[in-house]
């Protein structure tokens, strides 16, 4: 990859906040989505920087919320990774970047939910807050330095 083609792409998601990479297996595709992150975080920050893979059981209660069984035999509502994402990035300023391999895997609808909305970049920051599917009290919205690169094949 060129430098200008990554530096388009790296344009692109500021400007976007979401992107998606497209190539066959084996291209390095999720190699250059990490040094898409660290150069739009400005430095290798792993702390800042998350990245997980769809598959076809993946749902709404893994990636948001939902009921989960607990130590106890009981169910209790567990977060899921991309909320306590999004709660990490409300917390501190910093551009954070959320990667997802194989996004094309998942059922998007069902998986995303109520973010099929509040992904998009002018629904971001606490006016578009919405309530969440298994917390109808809690209203979650995406902060304006959250980005997201989905890879596909």
């Amino acid at each position: 990859m060129s430098d200008a083609e990554f530096d388009d792409i790296l344009d692109l998601l500021r400007y976007k906040k979401n992107i998606i990479l497209q190539g066959p297996p084996g291209v390095g595709k999720s190699f250059i989505a990490k040094q898409i992150a660290f150069a739009l975080l400005e430095a290798k920050d792993e702390e800042r920087v998350e990245m997980i893979q769809f598959h076809q059981a993946y749902a709404y209660e893994d990636f948001m919320q939902g009921f989960r069984p607990n130590d106890d035999g009981k169910f209790a509502l567990k977060n899921g990774v991309f909320y306590e994402f999004c709660k990490r990035a409300q917390r501190n300023p910093a551009p954070h970047v959320f990667i997802i391999d194989e996004i094309n895997r998942g059922n998007l609808s069902k998986i995303f939910g109520e973010l099929m909305l509040l992904i998009e970049p002018d629904k971001r920051g606490r006016d578009f807050a919405m309530p969440l599917a298994y917390a109808p009290h809690e209203r979650l919205f995406l902060p304006e330095n959250l980005y997201v690169i989905g890879l596909m094949n």
